[in-house]
């Protein structure tokens, strides 16, 4: 059973380039960071650590030069503002950094682990819940209830994004709230399309189309670097991810849960049933 370290801090997002589920953290205490083994000295002594927030990905405010639909990739980043109580945000021309904001407000995260990119893979915390700074807590302790991953996963505000090492008790409570959400089509359920769409081209996914954000990030990749739009089945399927299934079925790729009849894409495997494999 995983062990999450608590630890009281400060979110900020002024002068950085946050999303829904992107933040940076600032601990009270740096003492706490030693928790976790650092792939660098850097790593370990930056003030302001970038965040990855578990189990939730956000439609993309700006990836690669890119962006999906920007009201529902808007809507994720300002819910999770909301509910850390940074207010007065201004943002740059092009909607891709936060260039004045009220900065700085308290909270927590709870963390198990770091991941490649040297970001503590974390829950996050308005300051109002009852934690205590430098607790030690496992799944059944940590009021996951009550972190802002499971409040914008219950919103519809994101999609749920699960992986290998998610904790499963965790996953399943967020699969639960994630269901009811689909069914009542709540935020961005009530358009997405992950399951069955028509790719045009890039603008399409950019404009029009509610994906996945993991899907919408290999397509993107695959204008940039691909003419002929009958190579995506071969370019999809070249991708190592690995991935189980909650049953525990064992996929090499995301393709091998989708089928390809000309511009039509389907993917039937629900999100939340795919754990991908941490890179």
């Amino acid at each position: 059973m995983a062990q999450y370290k608590v630890i009281a801090g400060t979110f900020h997002v002024k002068g950085f380039q946050p999303d829904g589920d992107s933040i940076r953290f600032q601990a009270n205490k740096p003492e706490h960071w030693d928790f976790f083994q650092w792939g660098s000295d850097s790593e370990k002594n930056t003030k302001k650590k970038q965040l990855r927030v578990e189990a939730i990905d956000a439609m993309e405010t700006h990836y690669a030069g890119y962006h999906q639909p920007r009201p529902f990739a808007l809507a994720a980043l300002e819910s999770l503002l909301e509910l850390i109580n940074i207010k007065n945000v201004t943002y740059s021309l092009s909607v891709t950094q936060i260039v004045d904001a009220d900065d700085g407000k308290a909270g927590f995260i709870a963390s198990a682990d770091i991941d490649r990119f040297g970001r503590p893979v974390s829950y996050l915390f308005p300051k109002s819940v009852k934690l205590t700074d430098g607790a030690i807590l496992d799944s059944s302790t940590l009021p996951v209830e009550k972190s802002i991953n499971f409040q914008l996963a219950r919103e519809g505000l994101v999609y749920p994004t699960f992986y290998t090492t998610t904790d499963r008790t965790f996953a399943e409570k967020i699969r639960a709230v994630v269901a009811r959400a689909r069914t009542t089509k709540r935020g961005l359920w009530s358009i997405d399309r992950t399951s069955d769409f028509a790719l045009w081209d890039v603008r399409t996914i950019q404009e029009d189309l509610l994906l996945l954000p993991k899907l919408f990030r290999r397509l993107v990749s695959f204008f940039d670097n691909y003419a002929d739009f009958g190579k995506l089945e071969e370019y999809m399927k070249k991708q190592r991810d690995n991935l189980v299934l909650w049953d525990g079925t064992k996929h090499r790729s995301l393709a091998d849960l989708m089928t390809f009849s000309g511009r039509r894409i389907q993917m039937k495997t629900p999100v939340e049933d795919i754990l991908f494999n941490p890179k």
